[in-house]
């Protein structure tokens, strides 16, 4: 990156599908995306108090090996590293758009 370059995803993160386990199985996470990313955290104000803390994430819109689209799920878990940062999200909701990119809602799953 060159100084003062403005990128529109200038961030890394993955994201994986969590797959439940039948019965007392564990889950399983499928690594369904690793690249480029940005995020923008999206804050409530209620009086002078900060409250819970969502995110919007964007990342380009690609298919898979598989020939499918890549959209997060509700559960799925993105790791972001940004400026030397990573801390984990998990989706609440996402929304492809025809000009090429994903928008992602989620929250921050773990401090």
């Amino acid at each position: 990156m060159i100084k003062g370059e403005i990128l529109e995803y200038p961030y890394h993160g993955t994201i994986k599908h969590v797959v439940q386990g039948a019965g007392s199985d564990d889950d399983d996470e499928v690594l369904i995306y690793d690249g480029v990313m940005d995020e923008h955290m999206v804050t409530s104000e209620e009086g002078k108090t900060l409250q819970t803390s969502t995110y919007i994430i964007s990342i380009p819109l690609k298919k898979d090996a598989d020939g499918e689209w890549i959209v997060p799920r509700k559960g799925d878990k993105i790791t972001l590293t940004r400026y030397g940062e990573t801390f984990n999200l998990v989706v609440n909701n996402s929304e492809p758009s025809q000009l090429g990119g994903v928008s992602i809602n989620a929250t921050r799953n773990s401090w």
